[in-house]
């Protein structure tokens, strides 16, 4: 179902975006559509970890997306700089539109577990450093997978999070991803194509940090695509357009393909 929010603009924070002559949402933080990014770069305002870079020809709004490599196992992703990552402080939006190219390969073992949205804290309960999941995924042999949320401690304390009852399979479509963090109030919210996830968002209240851990400042934050264990064939290869983060919740692009 498609949800109705006031346009957002790609061109604000992070240098090389496309101009456009609307105004910034508020508190925007972020924003790429990556159609002013050359063939095989990355946009300013990321590094860059493993094989990955802007294709044409392929693309939720333009003609420009970023493409994931395909890769067996491992992690591909664009990295925010450290003032990007510092302006989210505690709380933030982000949005992106995702999809898997068909076929996709399948896990050699029982699962995969592949991560797109990554980011790296400091546990406000157990103070050690955690890698918290904000946008994975478990994906069975069998093509089904769903998406959970994911916190990973470091050893000696076991990695939690809730995980979605619904299993769905990759199609050709863009889907669109909307998560939502809050340190204060220990708030984590997951969207798809506009419809929460509410068997994995959590509201937890202040101070309320086990099974959720929201940090008050995220060291990284990534965007891109990892899976643990490895694939069949050449991998996974994973486009991802309309990239946003912000203050405030910042919804579909508007006019663009569905």
């Amino acid at each position: 179902m498609k949800i109705s929010y006031p346009a957002l603009a790609l061109c604000v924070a992070v240098s090389g975006c496309a101009t456009t002559s609307q105004a910034p949402a508020p508190g925007l933080v972020v924003a790429d559509d990556f159609e002013s990014t050359a063939v095989g770069a990355i946009p300013a305002g990321f590094t860059r970890t493993g094989e990955l870079g802007v294709e044409e020809g392929v693309a939720h709004s333009g003609r420009h997306a970023l493409m994931i490599q395909p890769g067996v196992r491992g992690g591909r992703s664009i990295d925010l700089t450290p003032d990007k990552v510092a302006a989210l402080g505690g709380a933030h939006w982000g949005r992106l539109y995702y999809k898997v190219k068909l076929p996709a390969p399948l896990p050699t073992g029982r699962l995969i577990h592949a991560t797109i949205v990554h980011g790296a804290a400091v546990s406000p309960l157990a103070k050690d450093k955690i890698d918290l999941r904000l946008a994975t995924l478990l994906y069975y042999p069998n093509g089904d997978f769903k998406y959970f949320y994911n916190v990973q401690p470091p050893r000696g304390r076991k990695e939690f999070g809730p995980q979605s009852a619904t299993l769905q399979k990759f199609n050709d479509q863009w889907n669109l991803l909307e998560w939502h963090v809050d340190a204060a109030t220990q708030t984590y919210e997951f969207f798809v194509n506009g419809q929460e996830v509410t068997d994995i968002s959590q509201h937890k209240g202040a101070g309320n940090y086990e099974g959720i851990e929201i940090p008050d400042a995220f060291q990284t934050l990534s965007i891109g695509f990892t899976n643990y264990q490895p694939a069949t064939g050449d991998g996974f290869t994973v486009y991802i357009d309309d990239i946003a983060l912000g203050k405030q919740r910042l919804g579909p692009v508007r006019g663009a393909a569905k």
